[in-house]
Protein backbone atom coordinates (compact mmCIF):
# COMPACT_ATOMS: atom_id res chain seq x y z
CA UNK A 1 0.00 0.00 0.00
CA UNK A 2 1.18 3.56 -1.24
CA UNK A 3 1.96 6.05 1.45
CA UNK A 4 1.73 9.62 0.97
CA UNK A 5 3.90 12.31 2.72
CA UNK A 6 2.18 15.52 3.78
CA UNK A 7 5.02 18.11 2.48
CA UNK A 8 6.44 19.85 5.31
CA UNK A 9 5.35 23.57 5.59
CA UNK A 10 7.87 26.21 7.23
CA UNK A 11 6.26 27.46 10.33
CA UNK A 12 6.85 30.98 10.85
CA UNK A 13 8.01 32.47 13.58
CA UNK A 14 6.52 35.22 15.78
CA UNK A 15 8.55 38.23 14.45
CA UNK A 16 7.27 37.46 10.54
CA UNK A 17 3.44 37.19 11.87
CA UNK A 18 4.08 40.75 13.89
CA UNK A 19 5.93 41.96 10.59
CA UNK A 20 3.10 41.25 8.23
CA UNK A 21 0.54 42.37 10.88
CA UNK A 22 2.09 45.64 10.85
CA UNK A 23 2.03 45.94 7.10
CA UNK A 24 -1.95 45.36 6.53
CA UNK A 25 -2.53 47.81 9.97
CA UNK A 26 -0.03 50.63 7.91
CA UNK A 27 -1.74 49.73 4.66
CA UNK A 28 -5.39 50.02 5.78
CA UNK A 29 -4.40 52.77 8.40
CA UNK A 30 -3.03 54.79 5.26
CA UNK A 31 -5.66 54.03 2.88
CA UNK A 32 -8.04 55.85 5.43
CA UNK A 33 -5.71 58.39 6.21
CA UNK A 34 -5.75 59.34 2.47
CA UNK A 35 -9.63 59.13 2.10
CA UNK A 36 -9.91 61.34 4.93
CA UNK A 37 -7.60 63.84 3.46
CA UNK A 38 -9.27 63.49 0.47
CA UNK A 39 -12.76 63.98 1.83
CA UNK A 40 -11.32 67.55 3.96
CA UNK A 41 -10.03 68.81 1.11
CA UNK A 42 -13.27 68.13 -0.61
CA UNK A 43 -15.17 69.68 2.17
CA UNK A 44 -13.03 72.53 2.58
CA UNK A 45 -13.67 73.23 -1.20
CA UNK A 46 -17.65 73.09 -1.27
CA UNK A 47 -17.70 75.16 2.24
CA UNK A 48 -15.77 77.77 -0.04
CA UNK A 49 -18.12 77.63 -2.73
CA UNK A 50 -21.09 77.74 0.11
CA UNK A 51 -19.45 81.46 1.72
CA UNK A 52 -18.81 82.49 -1.86
CA UNK A 53 -22.37 82.38 -2.38
CA UNK A 54 -23.29 83.48 1.31
CA UNK A 55 -20.98 86.44 0.59
CA UNK A 56 -22.84 87.49 -3.19
CA UNK A 57 -26.29 87.18 -1.09
CA UNK A 58 -25.12 89.51 1.06
CA UNK A 59 -24.38 91.94 -1.59
CA UNK A 60 -27.11 91.68 -3.35
CA UNK A 61 -28.69 92.81 -0.25
CA UNK A 62 -26.48 95.48 0.39
CA UNK A 63 -27.86 96.59 -3.42
CA UNK A 64 -31.08 96.14 -2.71
CA UNK A 65 -30.90 98.15 0.54
CA UNK A 66 -29.51 101.10 -0.94
CA UNK A 67 -32.74 101.60 -2.85
CA UNK A 68 -35.10 99.76 -0.14
CA UNK A 69 -33.96 101.99 2.53
CA UNK A 70 -34.45 105.69 0.84
CA UNK A 71 -37.79 104.34 -0.25
CA UNK A 72 -38.99 104.21 3.47
CA UNK A 73 -38.37 108.12 3.93
CA UNK A 74 -39.96 109.28 0.80
CA UNK A 75 -43.07 107.17 1.96
CA UNK A 76 -42.32 109.00 5.73
CA UNK A 77 -42.74 112.19 3.47
CA UNK A 78 -45.89 111.27 1.66
CA UNK A 79 -47.26 110.32 5.07
CA UNK A 80 -46.44 113.96 6.44
CA UNK A 81 -48.08 115.51 3.26
CA UNK A 82 -51.69 113.34 3.72
CA UNK A 83 -52.07 114.37 7.47
CA UNK A 84 -50.89 118.04 6.82
CA UNK A 85 -53.81 117.92 3.80
CA UNK A 86 -56.07 116.06 6.23
CA UNK A 87 -56.15 118.96 8.57
CA UNK A 88 -57.27 121.88 5.96
CA UNK A 89 -60.70 122.41 7.10
CA UNK A 90 -63.74 123.49 4.36
CA UNK A 91 -62.92 123.16 0.95
CA UNK A 92 -59.25 121.82 0.16
CA UNK A 93 -57.26 123.13 -2.94
CA UNK A 94 -55.29 119.83 -2.95
CA UNK A 95 -58.40 117.31 -2.98
CA UNK A 96 -56.31 115.49 -5.91
CA UNK A 97 -53.05 114.96 -3.81
CA UNK A 98 -55.88 114.56 -1.24
CA UNK A 99 -57.06 111.20 -2.81
CA UNK A 100 -53.79 110.11 -4.33
CA UNK A 101 -51.62 110.03 -1.01
CA UNK A 102 -54.46 108.68 0.86
CA UNK A 103 -54.67 105.55 -1.63
CA UNK A 104 -51.11 104.71 -1.33
CA UNK A 105 -51.59 105.09 2.11
CA UNK A 106 -52.46 101.29 2.69
CA UNK A 107 -49.27 100.28 0.08
CA UNK A 108 -47.02 97.48 2.10
CA UNK A 109 -44.10 96.22 1.21
CA UNK A 110 -41.57 93.97 2.60
CA UNK A 111 -37.74 93.78 2.36
CA UNK A 112 -37.09 89.82 1.61
CA UNK A 113 -33.38 88.91 2.26
CA UNK A 114 -31.63 86.61 -0.18
CA UNK A 115 -30.66 84.11 1.74
CA UNK A 116 -30.89 81.27 -0.61
CA UNK A 117 -27.25 79.97 0.09
CA UNK A 118 -28.12 79.35 3.75
CA UNK A 119 -31.41 77.84 2.97
CA UNK A 120 -29.34 75.76 0.66
CA UNK A 121 -27.24 74.92 3.74
CA UNK A 122 -29.96 74.25 6.34
CA UNK A 123 -32.05 71.92 4.01
CA UNK A 124 -29.31 69.93 2.81
CA UNK A 125 -27.89 69.73 5.55
CA UNK A 126 -24.56 70.94 4.70
CA UNK A 127 -24.26 73.36 7.01
CA UNK A 128 -21.41 71.33 9.24
CA UNK A 129 -19.19 71.85 6.36
CA UNK A 130 -18.60 75.67 7.91
CA UNK A 131 -16.39 74.72 10.19
CA UNK A 132 -15.25 78.51 11.32
CA UNK A 133 -17.29 79.00 14.34
CA UNK A 134 -16.82 83.21 14.34
CA UNK A 135 -19.03 82.50 10.76
CA UNK A 136 -21.34 79.94 12.66
CA UNK A 137 -21.93 82.79 15.33
CA UNK A 138 -22.19 86.26 13.00
CA UNK A 139 -24.37 83.88 10.35
CA UNK A 140 -26.98 83.50 13.58
CA UNK A 141 -26.66 86.91 15.02
CA UNK A 142 -27.28 87.87 11.33
CA UNK A 143 -30.83 85.91 11.06
CA UNK A 144 -31.59 87.52 14.27
CA UNK A 145 -31.82 91.27 13.15
CA UNK A 146 -33.22 89.73 9.76
CA UNK A 147 -36.00 87.99 11.82
CA UNK A 148 -36.48 91.15 14.56
CA UNK A 149 -37.03 93.41 10.82
CA UNK A 150 -40.07 90.57 9.82
CA UNK A 151 -41.98 90.82 13.09
CA UNK A 152 -42.21 94.83 12.81
CA UNK A 153 -42.56 94.50 8.92
CA UNK A 154 -45.83 91.90 9.81
CA UNK A 155 -47.01 94.58 12.53
CA UNK A 156 -46.90 97.28 9.36
CA UNK A 157 -49.10 95.38 7.06
CA UNK A 158 -51.49 94.20 9.44
CA UNK A 159 -51.78 98.14 10.43
CA UNK A 160 -51.60 98.81 6.59
CA UNK A 161 -55.03 96.83 6.72
CA UNK A 162 -56.77 98.50 9.34
CA UNK A 163 -56.63 102.08 7.05
CA UNK A 164 -59.10 99.99 4.80
CA UNK A 165 -62.36 100.50 6.64
CA UNK A 166 -60.85 104.37 7.55
CA UNK A 167 -60.53 105.28 3.44
CA UNK A 168 -64.11 104.02 3.01
CA UNK A 169 -65.59 106.05 5.76
CA UNK A 170 -63.60 109.57 4.89
CA UNK A 171 -63.54 109.03 0.69
CA UNK A 172 -65.76 108.54 -2.53
CA UNK A 173 -64.94 105.07 -3.85
CA UNK A 174 -65.56 106.21 -6.73
CA UNK A 175 -63.07 108.38 -7.51
CA UNK A 176 -60.58 105.76 -6.38
CA UNK A 177 -61.92 103.58 -8.82
CA UNK A 178 -61.07 106.02 -11.45
CA UNK A 179 -57.39 106.44 -9.77
CA UNK A 180 -56.39 102.89 -11.83
CA UNK A 181 -54.11 103.07 -14.59
CA UNK A 182 -54.47 100.16 -16.87
CA UNK A 183 -51.53 99.33 -19.18
CA UNK A 184 -52.14 96.50 -21.69
CA UNK A 185 -48.47 95.81 -22.30
CA UNK A 186 -47.51 96.36 -18.47
CA UNK A 187 -49.56 94.42 -15.78
CA UNK A 188 -50.96 96.64 -13.19
CA UNK A 189 -49.62 93.81 -10.66
CA UNK A 190 -46.25 94.34 -11.31
CA UNK A 191 -44.30 95.26 -8.31
CA UNK A 192 -40.82 95.72 -8.50
CA UNK A 193 -39.46 94.16 -5.31
CA UNK A 194 -36.60 95.88 -4.11
CA UNK A 195 -39.09 99.43 -4.02
CA UNK A 196 -41.91 100.01 -2.86
CA UNK A 197 -42.03 103.79 -4.45
CA UNK A 198 -42.89 101.81 -7.83
CA UNK A 199 -46.47 101.19 -6.72
CA UNK A 200 -47.14 104.84 -7.29
CA UNK A 201 -46.89 103.84 -11.12
CA UNK A 202 -50.21 101.87 -10.76
CA UNK A 203 -51.79 105.28 -9.73
CA UNK A 204 -53.10 108.68 -11.26
CA UNK A 205 -54.39 111.62 -9.37
CA UNK A 206 -57.85 112.51 -9.99
CA UNK A 207 -59.10 115.09 -12.00
CA UNK A 208 -60.15 117.61 -11.12
CA UNK A 209 -60.72 118.34 -7.52
CA UNK A 210 -62.86 115.80 -5.24
CA UNK A 211 -63.23 116.29 -1.38
CA UNK A 212 -63.85 114.10 1.36
CA UNK A 213 -67.17 112.62 1.92
CA UNK A 214 -66.78 112.94 5.71
CA UNK A 215 -65.21 116.27 7.83
CA UNK A 216 -66.13 114.29 11.32
CA UNK A 217 -63.39 115.56 13.04
CA UNK A 218 -63.44 112.56 15.14
CA UNK A 219 -62.96 109.66 12.15
CA UNK A 220 -60.67 112.32 10.60
CA UNK A 221 -58.47 112.15 13.74
CA UNK A 222 -58.86 108.75 14.29
CA UNK A 223 -57.39 108.24 10.75
CA UNK A 224 -54.53 110.31 11.12
CA UNK A 225 -53.67 108.40 14.52
CA UNK A 226 -53.61 105.85 12.02
CA UNK A 227 -51.28 107.01 9.83
CA UNK A 228 -49.13 107.89 12.64
CA UNK A 229 -48.46 104.70 13.53
CA UNK A 230 -47.72 103.50 10.40
CA UNK A 231 -45.38 106.24 9.91
CA UNK A 232 -43.85 105.23 13.31
CA UNK A 233 -43.33 101.57 11.63
CA UNK A 234 -41.75 103.07 8.93
CA UNK A 235 -38.92 104.80 11.29
CA UNK A 236 -38.40 101.45 13.29
CA UNK A 237 -37.96 99.51 9.63
CA UNK A 238 -35.22 102.14 8.50
CA UNK A 239 -32.98 101.86 11.88
CA UNK A 240 -33.55 97.63 11.41
CA UNK A 241 -32.47 97.74 8.05
CA UNK A 242 -29.62 99.79 8.41
CA UNK A 243 -28.59 98.12 11.02
CA UNK A 244 -29.20 94.84 8.69
CA UNK A 245 -27.03 96.73 6.12
CA UNK A 246 -24.24 97.46 8.42
CA UNK A 247 -24.31 93.98 9.52
CA UNK A 248 -23.73 92.35 6.37
CA UNK A 249 -21.23 94.60 5.39
CA UNK A 250 -19.00 93.69 8.16
CA UNK A 251 -20.14 90.31 7.74
CA UNK A 252 -18.73 90.34 4.10
CA UNK A 253 -15.32 91.50 5.20
CA UNK A 254 -15.24 88.97 7.71
CA UNK A 255 -15.70 86.19 5.16
CA UNK A 256 -12.91 88.29 3.10
CA UNK A 257 -10.48 87.91 5.81
CA UNK A 258 -11.39 84.55 7.14
CA UNK A 259 -11.21 82.56 3.93
CA UNK A 260 -9.18 84.88 2.28
CA UNK A 261 -11.71 85.77 -0.75
CA UNK A 262 -9.77 88.67 -1.92
CA UNK A 263 -6.96 86.53 -2.81
CA UNK A 264 -9.04 84.73 -5.43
Amino acid sequence: MEVHHHPQVEKKNFKEYFLEFLMIFLAVTMGFIAENIRESISEAAKEKEYVKGIRKDLAQDTTALNIWIPSLFDRIHDFDTLISLLQVHGTNPSGSDLYYYARLSTRSRTFIADNNTIAELKSSGNFRLISNKKMIDELTNFQKVIDSYLNLAAIESKESEMLYPMLANLFDATVFDGMIKINAKKSVFSVDSVTASLAMENLARPVGNPQLRNHNENDINQFIFYLHERKSSFVGEIRLLSFQKQHAISLMQSIDKEYHLQED
